[in-house]
């Protein structure tokens, strides 16, 4: 049996800001996803890296203390490391080697308070 991750749900006040931070950060288009029970998810599209979601509900809360969810920044994640600031977040730590691989890692602050890492192999 192979373990990894699967899913992730990334949590928000702000459906929409959230919603919106995403989709220009990551240049995608998220689905909207209600089933009524209080909840809405913006769906990550098909082919992502993980499949997942942005959670906005009663049971959400963002941390900037919880789980690093780490995202595939790409061939270069300054790409999407550049459009951080312009979308609302903020930029943690820039780009800088992994020290345990071959790549680069980064973290930014989404809209929501989260703490994000980007990795990628330049």
């Amino acid at each position: 049996m192979t373990t990894g991750p699967c899913w992730f749900e990334i949590p928000a006040l702000d459906w929409r800001r959230a919603t919106d931070f995403y989709e220009e950060v990551f240049a995608i288009t998220t689905t909207l996803e209600d089933i009524g029970d209080g909840n809405r998810k913006s769906l990550f599209p098909p082919g992502f890296t993980v499949p997942g979601s942005i959670a906005w509900g009663p049971d959400w809360a963002p941390s900037a203390t919880g789980i690093m969810v780490y995202f595939d920044g790409g061939e270069d994640l300054q790409v999407i490391l550049d459009r951080v600031e312009p979308a609302g977040g903020t930029v943690v730590e820039g780009k800088q080697p992994v020290n345990a691989t071959s790549g680069y890692w980064a973290r930014f602050r989404d809209t929501e308070g989260n703490l994000i890492g980007l990795l990628s192999p330049h």
